[in-house]
């Protein structure tokens, strides 16, 4: 999907520094025109979810699992993008773009479009308390990997950073 750029606000801000959460309904509040978009490793390998968000609401959302090459758009997506942002490792950017780039984001994928735009009072609804690998996994129908994966392996052994 091609999303313009715009102007950054934040790049590569990871989790620890700064709650996504929180960081998203700061932005609502302010009336901020543009997209968080967040990455995190997670059961599917990278997952990257994006939000557009237009004068004070949420009114659109892709997730994408970037190993297996698959994308869900509007509210499929909606509940993933909550799930990656309670992930305790990621990296989020912020990036403001004017309304009419936001106007032809929408015109050219309006499956991406939420049915009904999410403001600041409906986020601390669906806020996630945690994030929850299971979702991922039946959402595109992929089995969670073991602890007994190289990775995992490696991990148990230390060497997790390998």
């Amino acid at each position: 999907m091609n999303i313009p750029v715009g102007t950054i606000e934040e790049q590569r801000k990871a989790f620890s520094e700064s709650n996504p959460f929180e960081k998203l309904a700061g932005l609502l509040r302010t009336g901020f025109d543009g997209y968080l978009i967040a990455t995190i490793e997670g059961v599917s390998g990278l997952e990257e979810g994006l939000l557009l968000i237009r004068d004070k609401e949420i009114t659109g959302a892709v997730f994408e699992a970037l190993r297996i090459n698959k994308q869900l758009f509007g509210p499929e997506a909606l509940r993933l993008v909550f799930n990656l942002l309670r992930a305790k490792k990621g990296v989020f950017d912020v990036n403001r773009l004017s309304r009419q780039q936001i106007d032809l984001i929408i015109a050219f994928n309006e499956k991406l479009v939420l049915s009904k735009p999410l403001d600041e009072s409906l986020l601390l609804k669906l806020e996630p308390s945690s994030y929850q690998p299971a979702l991922v996994s039946k959402a595109f129908e992929i089995e969670l990997e073991s602890t007994d994966s190289r990775h995992g392996l490696l991990e148990k052994m230390g060497l997790g950073s390998i």
